[in-house]
């Protein structure tokens, strides 16, 4: 009896996916921003400046580790436009709420790191299609979760949210709520393992 129950759900699940257009046409609607804006260039130097002295945008004090972990995959990022930022976090949002990209109640199959890697790899599209000389400052961050935050119960597991460098601030982002905050402010920031750039 359990396994026809299952069969059952199984088929059902399958069904309510199966009619879910995933074209992904809603990506080539990807924000862009010209280049007429001012930004910062962030380089090894600079990022390890900031985190090896525990301060965040214009010197605000955090309490990232000074030991967090930090790998680079490029040599040069430029900060992002806080308007482009805004205007990037309602197209994703859409993304995933109304053309349903990703499913948020899932198990195991498509959660945090899929959302963190999908957000940073999109702003990545963006700054191409932008024709920007240098990838958004935009990272994936690996956390331990001991505090609720953007709608994630604690835990003390390990989560991934993203880490964006904009002209106003630097905000952590919850890519499964679209919730962020101020770096400064982030209620798990001295338990930041990983910052992926």
């Amino acid at each position: 009896m359990k396994l026809v129950k299952f069969f059952i759900l199984t088929l059902l699940f399958m069904s309510i996916n199966s009619c879910l257009d995933r074209n992904l046409d809603e990506i080539k609607n990807i924000p862009t921003i010209g280049n007429e804006q001012s930004y910062t260039i962030f380089n090894w130097n600079r990022i390890g400046f900031h985190f090896n002295n525990q301060l965040g945008h214009n010197s605000k004090p955090i309490k990232v580790p000074k030991d967090v972990e930090i790998l680079m995959l490029d040599i040069k990022y430029q900060s992002v436009d806080y308007f482009y930022f805004k205007k990037f976090n309602r197209w994703f949002n859409d993304l995933i709420f109304v053309y349903v990209i990703l499913l948020i109640y899932q198990n195991v199959i498509l959660d945090c790191d899929n959302f963190a890697m999908l957000y940073k790899s999109l702003f990545s599209v963006g700054a191409y299609a932008s024709d920007n000389l240098h990838e958004f400052a935009v990272a994936s961050v690996v956390v331990t979760q001991k505090n609720e935050f953007g709608g994630i119960p604690s835990g003390g597991g390990l989560h991934m949210v993203n880490l964006i460098f904009t002209t106003k601030d630097w905000y952590i982002f919850e890519p499964q709520t679209g919730e962020y905050i101020e770096l400064e402010n982030y209620p798990n920031q001295e338990y930041i393992q990983f910052i992926i750039l």
